[in-house]
This record gives structure tokens, sequence and C-alpha cells, in this order.
């Protein structure tokens, strides 16, 4: 497990040497992208976007930004949105290095229950969305199936 965590950190480093220093965490491809390069150091496929995945995700975002957690501002649990996903990862990003889609993957590979989510082999598509709210803040939702 050590050696997995330091080739990932190794290939979130690298990565960065190629994405430009002015990237924004507003590209959901750019994500995917490095959800991917994850995958693809543990042996597993790639994600493939999906769009209904990408209309809940688009909720979940919003969503957050009422109430950043798992837990729904209706106060029903994440997986309610729809019977579609199977796993669920946030991001809140503050400003523009948090915004980064390198960091906002690099978090996730950072937290245990994040990044089995990222290397779950059940996991086939994905959907991600960001939202934006009036102070600036990002809420970034991915929704797993």
């Amino acid at each position: 497990m050590k050696k997995i965590l330091m080739l990932l950190m190794a290939i979130m480093t690298v990565s960065m040497l190629y994405v430009p220093i002015t990237a924004e965490a507003s590209s959901e491809d750019d994500v995917l992208t490095m959800m991917n390069a994850v995958r693809e150091s543990a042996g597993l496929e790639a994600f493939t976007m999906d769009e209904d995945l990408q209309d809940i995700a688009e909720i979940r975002a919003s969503e957050c930004a009422q109430k950043f957690s798992h837990i729904r501002p209706n106060g029903k649990a994440w997986y309610t949105v729809s019977n579609l996903t199977n796993g669920e990862n946030l991001a809140h990003a503050v400003n523009s290095t948090q915004q980064k889609p390198e960091n906002v993957v690099y978090a996730w590979t950072l937290s245990p229950k994040h990044y089995a989510n990222l290397v779950r082999s059940s996991f086939t598509s994905v959907g991600i969305a960001y939202y934006c709210n009036e102070n600036g803040e990002t809420f970034i939702a991915c929704e797993f199936h």
C-alpha cells in the first residue's frame, strides 16, 4: 500500500508539470483524465463519463454550496439523489490553487475513503460537476457507478 501511494504521489507530481499553472478545476475532462491516471497506476480500466451521472453531480455540487456534506440539505443521505449513483467524492475549493484539477484529485488520493472510490474496480463510469457560489468558492461533485 505504501508503494502504491508513493507511486501515486510521483504520478501526480509529474502530471502537475504538464498542466498549465493557470488551470482551474473548471473542466470535468481534466479531473477525469487525472482520475484515470490514478486508476491506470492501480491497473484498472479508465472511467467513462456518463451523462445521467453528470446531471446527478450537478445537483449534488449545487447542494454542497448550501451544505458541504455527504448529507443533503434536505437531511437525507447523498445516495438518495438517485438510484444510479453508488459512490460520491466531494471537494470544496476556496482559492485558485485548490481549484486546480491536480489538487482536487490529489486531495482525494490522500483520503482513504475517497481514494477507495477512485480505485474501486466495480465503478466504471462517473459524472463530474462544478458549482461556483457568489463568493467564488467552487464545489466539485463526482458521482460513481
